[in-house]
């Protein structure tokens, strides 16, 4: 393993943003993958689980020398300013590091980070982005692609997670780091998992898992692992949306992967003063449980849960 200043930004306020990088195998193989974490300061379920991965290779390596076949680049964190005050955006002007890309030299400042960054993993073959959810969710992990026509599905296969969600390109994802790595070539995905400011363990280690999976069908290491799951692809069609009706105090009756069926209780709204139930959110379909509204309070017409739908 080799740690890496990938590349330094000077502040004008504090110290210099150093983004290092952990470089296992041979540099310029013909098989070349990249890992990124840490573009939003909130994403600690994506370094943590970048941090482990790191260490698992480490690990193997002073075991065997011969253990990796390829070049592996993790970068666990970028937006480090962000992520030691627990905020979301660059903290000096509260930008979205995710929306600049691929960049501009000569650009703000996060523009300029998303050029530097971009350049340094632009060639790879392979890229993947561990990200989470930008809402009050908490949501089963899964594989995140943007349908372009150069998609790679079948990749995302490799994961052995539950799920590939294949969504459509809206235009801020134009500026995103998973749509520009793929116009760049790359076989690129997001794997999407937890929600801002939290650790989630289970979670982190399904991700975890879900790299070593991908990196041993990849033939970029030498290891077994279980096999994981058959993953489902699912579009905005296979998912039902389950908004509350009312505004109070939100407590779910399910959780992320359980199986319901339609007329189930899927959780309660309660009166925030006088405790009275004043809404019951029914399951209107068969299916699956993908993703839940993780906040005490929930306002009207709030998303409460998605469901992945069973056909009939």
């Amino acid at each position: 393993m080799k740690k890496e200043l990938l590349f330094s930004f000077a502040s004008p306020s504090r110290d210099d943003l150093n983004v290092y990088g952990y470089r296992f195998g041979e540099e310029n193989c013909d098989k070349k993958i990249a890992i990124v974490s840490g573009l939003n300061g909130e994403e600690i379920s994506g370094v943590f689980a970048c941090s482990q991965l790191v260490r698992f290779l480490n690990e193997k390596i002073s075991l065997n020398p011969n253990f990796i076949n390829c070049e592996i680049l993790v970068i666990p964190s970028v937006n480090h300013f962000a992520l030691n005050m627990g905020k979301r955006f660059w903290p000096l002007d509260n930008t979205d590091l995710n929306v600049m890309f691929p960049g501009y030299d000569k650009g703000e400042t996060t523009q300029r980070i998303a050029h530097k960054l971009f350049e340094v993993i632009k060639d790879f073959e392979y890229g993947i982005i561990l990200e989470d959810r930008k809402d009050k969710a908490s949501c089963l992990p899964y594989v995140k692609l943007f349908e372009t026509g150069y998609e790679d599905t079948q990749g995302a296969k490799d994961f052995g997670l539950t799920f590939i969600h294949k969504k459509e390109v809206d235009p801020i994802d134009s500026g995103s780091l998973l749509y520009n790595w793929g116009v760049w070539e790359a076989k690129c995905y997001s794997l999407v998992s937890g929600n801002n400011k939290h650790l989630f363990r289970d979670d982190s280690q399904n991700i975890l898992d879900s790299l070593i999976r991908f990196l041993t069908k990849k033939n970029a290491i030498n290891f077994n692992i279980f096999g994981g799951q058959e993953s489902f692809v699912i579009s905005r069609e296979n998912i039902e949306i389950v908004k509350a009706k009312n505004a109070g105090i939100f407590r779910p009756s399910t959780v992320p992967s359980a199986r319901v069926k339609k007329g189930d209780i899927l959780g309660i709204i309660y009166d925030s003063l006088n405790g009275e139930i004043k809404e019951k959110i029914i399951a209107p379909c068969d299916g699956l449980v993908t993703c839940l509204y993780s906040y005490p309070l929930i306002f009207e017409h709030t998303v409460a849960f998605r469901i992945a739908k069973f056909d009939s």
